[in-house]
């Protein structure tokens, strides 16, 4: 007779299998409070999935996401005003939900559906409508085209523009082969290069690193990615040509406009450092209808930066990468990018280059000609630079670190780059920590210090 696993008495699973504390995501406007439920445990089934291990992520090939995910089997909105709960009720064919994102300004979120017993994840919209004088959440499928499914290897499929009038998709490409390509049978060895210029330093150790051309080709399978644009108000869905055909996007970030995407392309492997260091190019990409010089239409591409696998960074952790780093709008401009560049060549022990070791660069993008600026240093640091938050009125908050003796500054930041020290202080020192400030959606749909 075939034996199968037992279930533990009531009282037991009320004392060793309690439920899960709920997941809490809050609107933009503060008004809705989002409740899901997940099971308390992951189901064996879900334990015993395959998964891929490569360049130091763990995902499941079926599915295009992260290993072993859990998804949350119930729904309910929370008015924070008067504590009145709806209770949303999922799709019928759903066997749970994950990746909520909240529209910028609007009482609108999409969600990711798990199709029941199927590898197979769907999107919906959820949105505030008003029905005979009464306000309710209604539920809407959004169709991405025929056989077109999400990628979440690597982050969250979607995210909206600053703006909120549209919701960018990152999609497996059309006509892809639906299995990975299959192991060739070895012709010879494995050889790792050496680029030119490149300086010694010590090597880390990393789990689940490439080891051949195979599992190249096979991340490239995996994490190759189309671009979809979704008008928000239409669900009108339209591909962005700059795209086309498949690309390995490691990040993306809508321009404070909502016209252009600052994206992170993988360009370049490894076999010594994950994916996060491997070689990448950033550009600019338009979303709007624009014709570049050979004729088409909103392929237009301006690239900021083309940087090398980042493998020579020293051991210590008041090192850096040697190359610019933190690429990012600049939130309180329409299109101006914003990175860090360490002056002192990103080693500890060097000397710092007239006072500074790491500067703040401004690239502002003119959007009739489709070029940048040359780099405008906006501000210096005699340590390492660690974060830059923004006010609505230009005024920013910039924190850099020094980590032999566990120190950290933080600087209130001029519109025209001048310092003032805010504090310095151990980050040890817990008993006097002033905390952090306080920040809230902003109209542009980022998040800003809130300004007295």
């Amino acid at each position: 007779m075939a034996s199968t696993y037992k279930e533990p008495s009531a009282v037991l699973k009320r004392l060793f299998l309690p439920p899960k504390d709920p997941s809490l995501t809050l609107s933009s406007d503060y008004q809705w409070l989002v409740i899901t439920q997940e099971p308390p445990l992951p189901t064996i089934e879900q334990l015993a999935k395959p998964e891929e291990k490569l360049a130091g992520i763990r995902f499941d090939p079926a599915l295009f996401t992260p290993s072993r995910l859990d998804y949350a089997t119930s729904l309910v909105l929370q008015h924070m005003a008067t504590g009145e709960q709806q209770s949303i009720e999922l799709p019928s064919n759903s066997e749970g939900i994950r990746y909520i994102r909240f529209h910028p300004s609007k009482p609108y979120f999409v969600f990711t559906c798990k199709v029941k017993d199927e590898t197979l994840l769907e999107l919906y919209k959820c949105e505030l409508i008003d029905i005979d004088g009464t306000q309710q959440w209604v539920v809407e499928k959004v169709s991405l085209g025929e056989k077109r499914r999400m990628n979440f290897v690597y982050g969250c499929a979607y995210q909206f523009t600053s703006d909120g009038e549209k919701l960018l998709v990152k999609v497996i490409p059309e006509n892809w082969p639906v299995e990975p390509p299959k192991e060739p049978v070895s012709t010879g060895p494995a050889i790792q290069m050496v680029a030119k210029d490149a300086r010694k330093a010590p090597g880390r150790t990393y789990q689940d690193l490439l080891k051949n051309e195979y599992d190249e080709a096979k991340l490239k399978h995996f994490l190759s990615t189309e671009l979809l644009c979704i008008t928000t108000s239409t669900l009108d869905v339209k591909l962005i040509q700059q795209s086309k055909g498949g690309c390995l996007i490691r990040s993306l970030q809508p321009s404070p406009c909502g016209n252009f995407v600052l994206v992170q392309l993988t360009t370049q492997f490894s076999y010594s450092v994950p994916m996060s260091r491997f070689g990448k190019d950033v550009q600019i990409w338009s979303l709007e209808e624009k014709k570049s010089s050979s004729g088409d239409q909103n392929d237009v591409v301006v690239e900021v930066a083309s940087l090398p696998v980042d493998d020579e960074i020293p051991l210590s952790y008041d090192a850096c990468s040697r190359h610019p780093r933190s690429f990012h709008f600049h939130p309180c401009h329409d299109h101006t990018v914003v990175y860090v560049q360490a002056l002192d060549g990103g080693e500890s022990l060097s000397e710092p280059f007239e006072g500074d070791r790491d500067a703040m660069y401004t690239r502002p993008l003119d959007a009739t000609t489709m070029t940048l600026a040359s780099p405008t240093k906006f501000a210096g640091l005699e340590w390492r630079y660690s974060d830059l938050d923004f006010c609505e009125s230009g005024l920013g908050i910039i924190e850099e670190y020094r980590w032999k003796d566990r120190m950290e500054r933080k600087w209130i930041l001029e519109t025209d780059g001048a310092k003032r020290l805010l504090w310095q202080r151990s980050w040890e020192d817990r008993y006097t920590a002033p905390g952090e400030p306080l920040t809230r959606r902003g109209a542009r749909g980022r998040y800003f210090i809130v300004q007295p």
